[in-house]
């Protein structure tokens, strides 16, 4: 009998995730009305009309229920880009009631999950291009740590528990930040803007992964997909900057946005799509990628993946399946039962593929108690279950 792990679960191709950036306790009003406006909130206005919540389930999540976002947290008073600019509404999370049950809101929400974002995002001068984003800032190990835990002490009072993984602000890890991202007991972290090594070529695509891989024991999750690079199908953005580098990127490059995440699928690699809350920042300056300006784009890269096969996940259940599968072998026994051996618990459902020669297959425990049935998928049959490490399981054939 030959048994084997799936790369991923459900046998499926490749992991999708939708990764938002930079939700806080903060809004920035961009009218003179004294109601908000679709992109004023980065957080602070919850479920209200408008609200970024409001906005994004309405014209995007409710569309795709199946989509699973990974949201990135400020924990503490987001520092404006320079000094003299000012938020509309800054404070931290634990601040306000209202904002506290809006995150223990998204916190119980089945397909959302909440993750660590730094504490102030940075440090703002004078001059909007001397901003250091929050790691830059760290003059020491220790000094990092203790920042981190600083902010996840705001996360767990929060929310109950501290957050399993998070990014760098900006991407910028500074000279300490992976040793503290270590340090600091994270199971996952978004490192790099992958993303741009395919935008500009930076590396040999060809020999580049976009797959996961561990960073001083904490999974890194690669950020592949800028939401604000638009499909040429976008006709009504023609006329905007976005349009015309999506434009360049086809014409002089022969990319598209199509064509980059048909590359990661086909290689099975991860589909993370990254957007931030808002649009509007302190400077005036438009803020790319954001829900609002390519929610069209959104609702466009969601139906095009609609049509593959692909495991909707959070970046935690990604990381938790990543785990399993490197941690796991399968001890195959006679009449086909099999145990999977393992030092740590699993803790999550994994998936188990088998050639396919024609025979329905069914998951029975050593008792003989049906457990489940294999399903159909590239020529193999696979199933998930959750499984328990060290336990005895048989496979028989179905009649």
């Amino acid at each position: 009998m030959i048994l084997k792990v799936a790369k991923w679960k459900d046998n499926a191709t490749s992991p999708v995730v939708f990764m938002v950036d930079d939700i806080a306790n903060v809004s920035v009003k961009n009218s003179k009305s004294d109601s908000l406006k679709i992109g004023e909130d980065w957080g602070e206005y919850g479920t209200d009309k408008n609200s970024m919540w409001d906005f994004l389930s309405k014209n995007l999540l409710k569309k795709f229920p199946y989509i699973k976002t990974t949201f990135f947290l400020v924990t503490d008073v987001r520092a404006p880009m320079a000094l003299g600019e000012n938020y509309s509404y800054t404070q931290r999370i634990d601040k306000d009631k209202k904002f506290i049950d809006f995150l223990n809101y998204l916190d119980r929400e089945s397909n959302v999950e909440l993750a660590y974002h730094g504490t102030t995002h940075g440090e703002a001068f004078s001059k909007h291009e001397d901003f250091l984003q929050e790691w830059e800032t760290f003059k020491s190990l220790n000094m990092a740590v203790n920042e981190i835990k600083r902010g996840q002490e705001l996360f767990k009072k929060v929310l109950g528990s501290y957050a399993t993984g998070g990014k760098y602000c900006g991407y910028k890890a500074g000279k300490f930040g992976d040793d503290s991202i270590a340090e600091s007991g994270f199971k996952w972290w978004c490192y790099h803007w992958d993303g741009i090594v395919w935008d500009r070529d930076i590396k040999n695509n060809r020999k580049y992964s976009y797959d996961l891989e561990l960073n001083k024991g904490v999974v890194d999750i690669p950020s592949t997909v800028d939401g604000s690079t638009l499909s040429l199908k976008m006709v009504k953005k023609i006329f905007t900057r976005k349009y015309l580098k999506s434009l360049y990127l086809y014409i002089i490059k022969r990319k598209t946005v199509e064509k980059h995440i048909n590359s990661l699928y086909n290689s099975g690699e991860v589909i993370s799509i990254q957007e931030h809350t808002s649009p509007y920042r302190t400077d005036g300056r438009m803020q790319y990628p954001n829900i609002v300006s390519d929610i069209d784009n959104l609702n466009y890269i969601f139906s095009f993946l609609s049509k593959k096969e692909v495991w909707y996940t959070t970046c935690t259940e990604l990381a938790d399946y990543y785990l399993a599968r490197l941690n796991v072998t399968i001890d195959i026994q006679k009449n086909s039962e099999f145990q999977l051996l393992s030092d740590k618990d699993l803790n999550i459902e994994l998936t188990l593929i088998t050639p396919f020669n024609g025979e329905e297959l069914s998951l029975y425990d050593s008792q003989g108690k049906f457990l489940s049935t294999f399903k159909h998928r590239k020529d193999e049959l696979y199933i998930t279950y959750p499984f328990k490490r060290n336990k005895k399981y048989r496979i028989i054939k179905i009649n």
